[in-house]
């Protein structure tokens, strides 16, 4: 699924800017749902697939233009689990993009879509590999919490990647990775899929979180102690 050249109209002259967040956190995507393709030399068919992707709540892009408003985040590490294979590094540098409303022409609800980037760092075009359309996802950003949510969704990608005047297929640990479809109007596939976003703490937040903890332990056990004297 082409999103660069679907919303082409929408995305074009974006203004690109950085969404403030005070309090950035890794945040960690997933999407899980079924698919068929094939990874390096070894075929697929209806098999169980979980991406995971972790992001940054600080680098979340809004991209405006025409009363429309988008936003991104680049994956600072991107996997795939592919029932009865195993799992891979997608190598190529990838994205959330979040569609939080209908875009006329594009689609009636509003979605994420997991996807390759394609000029990076530029985040307003991808080439998608998997989404989730849901009215759940109205407003939402990517830069907090959400889910899970089941509803629509797919795997996919250009069919025929990797032959002569087409694009590469996804690149990863265990090789090229391609789908046998490459659904383009996201609210008329018949499948599902499950998204779901959770903020990760940073490790300092947690220590101060453990050391707060055995401090309210200690008084606690002081004041017992006290009480038996």
């Amino acid at each position: 699924m082409r999103v660069s050249s679907a919303i082409r109209t929408a995305l074009m002259f974006a203004a690109v800017a950085f969404a403030s967040n005070a309090q950035a956190s890794p945040i960690r995507y997933e999407l899980t749902g079924t698919g068929t393709g094939k990874i390096g030399n070894t075929s697929f068919t209806d098999a169980n697939i979980d991406m995971v992707a972790i992001g940054d709540t600080a680098n979340v892009v809004s991209i405006v233009n025409m009363g429309l408003t988008f936003y991104a985040t680049p994956f600072s590490t991107f996997t795939i689990a592919i029932g009865g294979i195993g799992t891979a590094t997608i190598t190529d540098i990838s994205e959330l993009f979040v569609i939080p409303q209908a875009v006329p022409g594009f689609t009636t609800v509003p979605g994420v879509v997991f996807g390759r980037t394609d000029n990076p760092p530029d985040l307003t075009g991808i080439t998608g590999i998997g989404f989730n359309v849901s009215n759940a996802l109205a407003g939402y950003t990517g830069a907090t919490g959400i889910g899970p949510i089941t509803d629509k969704g797919a795997f996919g990608f250009i069919q025929g990647c990797s032959t002569p005047g087409h694009d590469s297929c996804i690149h990863t640990s265990l090789g090229l990775l391609s789908f046998s479809s490459n659904p383009n109007t996201p609210q008329d596939v018949t499948s599902q899929t499950t998204f779901t976003a959770a903020t990760v703490p940073e490790p300092a937040t947690l220590f101060l979180f453990g050391t707060g903890a055995a401090a309210l332990f200690g008084r606690r056990s002081r004041a017992r102690r006290a009480k038996r004297m």
